[in-house]
């Protein structure tokens, strides 16, 4: 099996999967799919992996969720037909029954809180066509347990934003924290010190007042057990792999260590990696921005991904363009 290395590749589909009236930016969520090589010809040898990465629009963790499964929806009922329509074939590119998750920070969160809800979903027995559970997780420096990270009340930001970051204050003390939603934001990776983009600043000053958690979950702590991710994971969880961040100033890494501690007591199976100098977000950046003589991709992230592929049974993956986005990469059939 072989594994290319990251590189910037852009998407050759992009799919509106889901219409939302109280946008800014676009009609909605989209999803950005990345085909194989060959994929308008019907073959029965092993191809590269086909990526999908979705827009979500990001209110609350309960949005974010049920953009998530949304998506899945999406991928199992109407993925193959859109692409087909456009590649003009006739047969199905993806087995939307082979499916690897990838998250890194709240992508990680979130990439729980999926398998989790789509165990939800096919254990209500209302619910007669039964979703297919992932093969694997990827999940990089998560947040698991929100009542002790980013915990402070809402309040606090107001009081404690206008004092620590008063140029930043007035930009956004009057940007709604409701209202118009938006889906296609691109984080300033590298820009932390210059970005001056509201909703950025909102987002980072929720950050360093430690209240951000309590305008994602819509109240202040402590938060229902509901959307704690470790307390989603349950006997019957997929694989997952954890990528550590053992020097990780953003999220304490004890959250992962977390993470692995509950699979490991709920019996599934589970693997941690603990790399060391890694910072948060060191598997979204790419390569030019990690530190001098170090190749994450080779040390630590390829191992993982292998791992996750051998659970799909593919012979190669096609590795995109990394971002701060959850990532669902699909077998083709």
């Amino acid at each position: 099996m072989t594994v290319s290395t990251p590189a910037i590749v852009k998407p050759n589909h992009r799919f509106l999967f889901k219409p939302v009236d109280n946008c800014e930016t676009t009609e909605g969520c989209h999803m950005d799919v990345w085909l194989p090589d060959g994929a308008k010809e019907v073959t029965s040898e092993g191809g590269r992996m086909l990526t999908a990465e979705g827009e979500w629009y990001s209110v609350t963790q309960f949005d974010i969720r049920d953009d998530l499964m949304d998506a899945y929806h999406f991928i199992q009922q109407k993925l193959n037909s859109q692409i087909a329509e456009e590649l003009d074939i006739k047969h199905e590119v993806v087995n939307t029954q082979s499916i690897i998750l990838f998250g890194g920070s709240a992508g990680g969160t979130s990439v729980l809180c999926l398998a989790a809800d789509i165990e939800k979903y096919n254990n209500n027995s209302e619910n007669t066509e039964k979703l297919p559970q992932v093969k694997a997780i990827l999940c990089a420096y998560p947040l698991t347990d929100p009542n002790n990270h980013f915990a402070e009340p809402k309040a606090v930001w107001a009081e404690k934003t206008s004092k620590m970051f008063p140029e930043d204050w007035e930009l956004i003390k009057d940007f709604p924290t409701t209202g118009k939603v938006c889906t296609s934001y691109n984080f300033p990776i590298g820009r932390w010190d210059t970005c001056k983009d509201p909703r950025f600043l909102f987002a980072r000053t929720a950050m360093a007042t430690q209240t951000l958690n309590s305008f994602l979950y819509g109240c202040d702590a402590p938060y229902p057990a509901s959307v704690t991710a470790l307390d989603l994971i349950s006997q019957t969880f997929p694989p997952t792999y954890v990528l550590a961040a053992m020097a990780d100033d953003l999220i304490p890494v004890e959250h992962s260590f977390l993470l692995y501690d509950k699979l490991q007591k709920q019996g599934v199976e589970s693997h941690i990696a603990k790399v060391g100098g890694a910072g948060h977000g060191f598997v979204e950046r790419p390569p030019t921005d990690w530190p001098a003589d170090t190749d994450y991709w080779k040390s630590d992230i390829r191992e993982a991904v292998e791992w996750a592929v051998a659970k799909v049974k593919s012979a190669r993956l096609l590795a995109g363009e990394y971002g701060h986005k959850s990532r669902i990469y699909l077998a083709p059939l």
